[in-house]
């Protein structure tokens, strides 16, 4: 994954179409803020050194049943 070739605009425009949600101009710029944002949060986890045969799934979180 890498930054140079991202356009977050162009990223939202794409997919905000496909996923049928409606960017008001108002929103625009927050969203494309915050876009960016997580592309380049997601290219650090990316850039993380795991083995390719790895995989370690969490532990999951089963609340108690009401009451006990």
């Amino acid at each position: 994954m890498s930054g140079a070739g991202f356009d977050a605009e162009r990223h939202l425009d794409a997919m905000a179409g496909t996923l049928g949600l409606t960017v008001t101009e108002a929103q625009r710029e927050g969203v494309l803020r915050f876009l960016s944002m997580a592309h380049r949060m997601a290219e650090i986890l990316d850039a993380a050194p795991v083995p390719a045969d790895t995989l370690e799934l969490a532990n999951v979180y089963h609340p108690p049943e009401a009451g006990a």
